[in-house]
């Protein structure tokens, strides 16, 4: 930690040097090793808990981030969780000023 935080490694570097934090697998089995949970199911299960705090903090956001949080969130009302899920996490994405787009084509 303090190597990352002081040196300010370039992250070629840092994916040279420690290449398993790059890989979804790599990332799971630590996270399963720390916590004896496995991180997918704890995501998703936190996701579902603070859904509808998330939906209440998203529409009292105005201006164009608002128009365009509540555009998703009017699709959320559809039966499938897991289209429910993604309305919230592209939400989340708008919220934090990021382009939902490059971010679920980049991450998922």
């Amino acid at each position: 930690r303090w190597e990352i935080v002081e040196q300010r490694l370039m992250i070629g570097e840092f994916k040279n040097r420690w290449p398993a934090l790059f890989f979804e697998s790599e990332i799971n089995a630590e996270f399963l090793r720390i916590t004896t949970k496995p991180l997918r199911s704890k995501f998703l299960a936190q996701l579902d808990h603070f859904s509808e705090k998330l939906i209440q903090i998203f529409n009292k956001k105005g201006g164009v981030k608002g128009q365009k949080i509540k555009a998703v969130l009017a699709i959320k009302d559809s039966c499938d969780i897991d289209i429910k899920r993604e309305c919230i996490l592209r939400s989340l994405v708008i919220y934090l000023n990021e382009d939902p787009d490059s971010f679920f084509k980049e991450y998922l």
